[in-house]
Formats: C-alpha cells, structure tokens, sequence
C-alpha cells in the first residue's frame, strides 16, 4: 500500500500521468472515492498521458467509453448507474484483453465481474477543496505485477518532483 498527498488538481493529474507511465496493457485500475473527489480529472490526465487526444468524459450516463491510443485501448467505466443493478448488461469480461487498460469508477456496482488481481486507488478528500490523499493498494492473491506497477508509479513520482 502506498499514501500520495496533493493539494491541487495539477497534483491530481501529475499522479495520473505518472500512473499512466506505469500501467500495462491487460490491467484494471479501480478508481474509488466520492462524487467530486477527482476520479474523472484523474482519468482526463491518465488517458492523454497515453496520447489519446479525444476529450475524455464521464461516461456517467453511458456507463462505459472507449479510447485507442498508440498503444492500445482505454476502457473507462462509470458504474455509478448501475447501482440499482444491471451490471451484467454490460458484458464486462468482454473488456478485458491485452491490449486495454480498464480504469473503473465505482466499481462496487461491478464487484463479482472484477478480476481477482487489481490495483485500487481511494480518493480521500482532504479540508481544503482540491487537497486529497490517494491511498493505493494491490488487491488479488497472486498480484506481483500490480505491485511491480505500484512500486514503479511511486518512483516516478519521487523522480519526477526531486
């Protein structure tokens, strides 16, 4: 587990960036915290760090968006509409592959299609408006490339502000 503190949005999408040099094709990043903590500020920042070039958006009310970058694909997923259920309509499995990343919002709606291996990021705001603790943890029993990531996202990010 490791804590990263900001105390503005360009922290937030400076953590995202430095995420998005760190994550491989084939993994899911669960993105958790409250409505306004900065989930979809981070994932703007993670996929144009990728070079995707089209305007990310919420997809709240679409619940999943794609995006191709050189790379690959990016799946982002707002499962906050699925709350009420629904969660098998979106055929999740068919996301996964090995060549996309899947950032999810809210994924306790989509918590008995996740795979047992990924990495999760809280969100936690802080007192001041855009100051938040990000606690990232490695979820799954057999998560060694998880943690390799996270340990890679936490030296870039020491790096890149030293």
């Amino acid at each position: 587990m490791e804590q990263f503190y900001n105390q503005s949005l360009a922290d937030t999408r400076f953590l995202a960036e430095q995420l998005a040099k760190s994550v491989q094709p084939g993994m899911v990043v669960v993105l958790d915290g409250p409505l306004g903590s900065g989930k979809t500020t981070f994932t703007q920042a993670f996929g144009k760090a990728l070079g995707i070039r089209r305007a990310i958006k919420s997809p709240t009310y679409m619940i999943v968006k794609e995006y191709r970058y050189p790379a690959g694909r990016l799946v982002h997923i707002d499962a906050y509409r699925l709350e009420e259920g629904g969660a098998d309509t979106i055929d999740f499995t068919s996301y996964l592959s090995e060549d996309t990343i899947i950032l999810i919002e809210w994924a306790q709606f989509l918590e008995e299609y996740l795979p047992e291996n990924h990495l999760k990021i809280q969100f936690i705001p802080q007192t001041a408006a855009d100051e938040r603790l990000f606690i990232a943890s490695v979820e799954g029993d057999d998560a060694a490339i998880y943690q390799n990531v996270l340990d890679k996202w936490k030296e870039f990010i020491n790096e890149s502000r030293n």
